[in-house]
């Protein structure tokens, strides 16, 4: 069975997004979902102007798809939110509208210039997708379970219901992990996949995790449900970055978002050089080693992407 979860990025009306998959949860982000035979698809889109929920979509996804239909800010932005980001592989759907020299320039100077480029057509997505050494170059590495949370609430009968997918590992029944980066110990009572009881749920299967220890108000989006000693904790970090040639270069005393998958506190610089920025942040972070951060200005608008580097821990 292949499990993925898609983000579409740059939509103005999400036409694509809503053709590709059922409604799922839906608030500052949108989750569609897509089952067959042999796989389940989750689509992910931010449906707020805020660039937090830019950044969080972002680290919700397994892979990103950019829908180039017309050459506005938003699609702008996400394309240098998503160079940042690194991502290995990625989709370009290009409307028969779009200038497709006007394409080229704009990706030319990222990495999104190795993305896969197909029609704006939601077939040709899924098939991509669904294509057997396609997804298997998407597979991570495996490692110790770690699911971070994007949705939570409460549920009657059931208590503490957290939604969100398993980035890597196994995630069992009646499993003691610590929900990080407060490092609380909770135990999964059940887990769900597709409305269905599950005993497992393997590498990037979606889920809703019932969960004893912890109550709703406990919980902040960004939250990871890991083993014990598996991440870093920190409330200061330096981040190796690759600054965004189109944003004003930051400067010491700062206060910028800085997204670490589904988290983004804000940070104060503390002190940077060409290639490195130290934050103190307003509350400490979880990471593994080689996680990425995207840098971004907490302004209203666009341009707002500072860009984006490995995380490394201070002291």
């Amino acid at each position: 069975m292949k499990h993925l979860t898609i983000g579409i990025f740059g939509e103005q009306e999400h036409a694509l997004l809503k053709k590709l998959g059922n409604k799922g949860t839906l608030n500052d982000l949108e989750f569609r979902n897509a089952s067959g035979n042999d796989h389940v698809f989750t689509f992910c889109s931010p449906r707020s102007e805020k660039v937090t929920s830019l950044l969080q979509a972002i680290g919700a996804v397994d892979v990103p798809v950019v829908v180039f239909e017309e050459p506005t800010p938003q699609l702008g932005e996400a394309v240098l939110a998503l160079d940042a980001a690194e991502f290995g592989h990625g989709v370009i759907c290009v409307s028969p509208s779009f200038d497709r020299n006007l394409m080229d320039r704009i990706v030319g100077p990222t990495s999104l210039s190795d993305y896969t480029v197909l029609p704006l057509d939601p077939d040709a997505v899924m098939a991509h997708f669904l294509d057997d050494q396609q997804y298997a170059s998407l597979l991570p590495k495996d490692g110790p379970v770690k699911v971070p949370i994007d949705n939570y609430f409460q549920v009657k009968s059931v208590g503490t219901v957290a939604l969100g997918t398993v980035k890597r590992g196994e995630l069992g029944v009646y499993t003691k992990l610590l929900l990080y980066p407060d490092g609380s110990e909770v135990l999964v009572k059940s887990i769900q996949s597709q409305d269905k009881n599950v005993k497992t749920a393997t590498t990037l299967q979606r889920v809703g995790v019932s969960l004893k220890g912890v109550k709703p108000d406990d919980l902040k989006r960004g939250n990871v449900i890991a083993e014990k000693g598996s991440l870093t904790v920190a409330d200061t970090i330096a981040v190796d970055i690759s600054y965004n040639p189109f944003s004003t270069p930051p400067k010491e005393g700062d206060s910028l978002f800085v997204s670490i998958g589904l988290q983004a506190p804000v940070g104060r610089v503390e002190a940077l050089d060409e290639s490195m920025i130290r934050f103190s942040l307003e509350r400490p972070v979880a990471f593994s080693p080689h996680d990425r951060a995207i840098v971004a200005r907490t302004t209203q608008t666009p341009p707002r992407i500072v860009g984006g580097g490995t995380v490394l821990p201070v002291g």
